[in-house]
């Protein structure tokens, strides 16, 4: 993705009517295992109250909202915080609430001081040594979950090769990283591997794909990625799987 902020809401907001529900029962389980492991770095969640950066659909904010003392999420798509509120009122919870903002151009007193813990997962939102000295401004404890280097998917692999591509993981773990170091934090990180399926009609898997070539600067090849897509598609439907490699980093500000 070229990452400007036009094509990361084009691309958020294609995404909102297939991303993960945060209590479908696959979603909902992989949220808890990834939640003790950050326990066992470290991030208290139990009565807190937690900022989710780049919520989504409310994975993490409407899961952890029957144990925190409250939580927020900020997100840059209108369309994933529809989902996030759809969901919020099909489970009855009060205590999540949420609100279209870009965190890049987020006024820094509207989040100082209001929160315990500052968690971003798998966001574009958290790129420069501001967007984490927010997060500290946020709250004294702060979570990043974000991509390590590893990234697969055979269909997209072959579709972004013949569009001049390369399928890769996008920046994340390594340059927040970085950027702790550059600041003198001592995070707590360790990575584990992941994965995920999705089953989707052809027509809908074309579309996404045309959208992501979008975002990258490159022209869709419609006749090619139809033809390919025929070909992969089983009863209707064509199912894809993406593993890849996450690092979940946790550190506290400086007193």
């Amino acid at each position: 993705m070229r990452g400007t902020k036009a094509d990361e809401k084009l691309f958020w907001n294609s995404r909102a009517r297939s991303y993960p529900l945060p209590f479908d029962a696959g979603t909902a389980a992989k949220t808890r295992r990834i939640l003790r492991r950050l326990e066992g770095l470290g991030a208290e969640f139990s009565g807190r109250r937690v900022l989710d950066i780049g919520c989504g659909t409310g994975v993490y904010a409407l899961q952890l909202a029957g144990r925190a003392a409250r939580t927020f999420g900020i997100d840059s798509s209108s369309a994933m915080l529809r989902v996030f509120r759809r969901e919020r009122r099909l489970r009855g919870i009060k205590n999540s609430g949420c609100a279209v903002a870009a965190w890049g151009t987020l006024p820094r007193k509207r989040v100082a001081g209001r929160f315990d813990v500052a968690l971003a997962s798998m966001t574009a939102a958290i790129k420069t040594e501001r967007d984490l000295l927010k997060m500290e401004a946020a709250a004294p404890r702060c979570v990043y979950i974000g991509w390590a280097g590893v990234r697969h998917n055979a269909l997209l692999e072959e579709v972004y090769a013949a569009h001049g591509l390369e399928y890769k993981a996008p920046e994340g773990a390594q340059r927040v990283l970085g950027i702790l170091k550059t600041l003198g934090r001592k995070p707590r990180t360790v990575y584990i591997t992941d994965s995920w399926s999705k089953s989707a009609s052809p027509e809908e898997t074309l579309r996404e794909i045309g959208v992501s070539m979008k975002v990258n600067g490159v022209k869709l090849q419609k006749d090619w990625t139809a033809a390919l897509l025929k070909k992969k598609t089983r009863g209707g439907k064509v199912r894809q799987r993406t593993s890849m490699r996450k690092a979940l980093i946790t550190w506290l500000r400086p007193s």
